[in-house]
């Protein structure tokens, strides 16, 4: 199993803001070396999920493949799905099915993006990836371990 990332306005290649590196680096994350991917249609068509932080990228990711609808949702409502679920799946497939059928978004879902803002909205967006982030990975890791 594979985890990336992708950004509707990212610039492939760029690094990350300093803002945001200080912000991992607070929770332990180093992303000195991370360099940005931008979301285009064949990434898109690869993904068995896609997982977005705000409802405009949902938009972004449909134009791209609108097959991608149906395996395309808020990482926030996802996770949240992911935890009510039986997580006693045969197959990461399964599992995506079984969860993909819970999905309710709810108010406070979306993740707003910094750029621009303060010190503190990125501090606060990199602590709700850092909640949510390690529940899908690790539900995601026990159908194919």
């Amino acid at each position: 199993m594979q985890f990336s990332s992708a950004g509707s306005h990212a610039l492939e290649g760029n690094p990350a803001t300093s803002r945001t590196v200080a912000a991992a680096a607070a929770l332990g994350a180093d992303l000195e070396w991370h360099r940005a991917r931008e979301l285009t249609r064949r990434r898109v068509q690869d993904a068995d999920l896609v997982l977005c932080m705000a409802q405009e990228h949902l938009g972004y990711v449909a134009a791209y493949d609108r097959s991608a609808v149906d395996r395309t949702f808020l990482l926030a409502a996802w996770a949240r799905a992911l935890a009510r679920v039986d997580r006693m799946a045969a197959t990461p497939e399964e599992l995506l099915d079984r969860v993909a059928k819970e999905v309710a978004e709810q108010p406070g879902d979306e993740i707003e993006d910094p750029m621009g803002l303060t010190n503190e909205a990125y501090a606060l967006c990199a602590q709700r990836l850092d909640e949510l982030v390690p529940v899908v990975v690790r539900g995601l890791a026990r159908v194919t371990s």
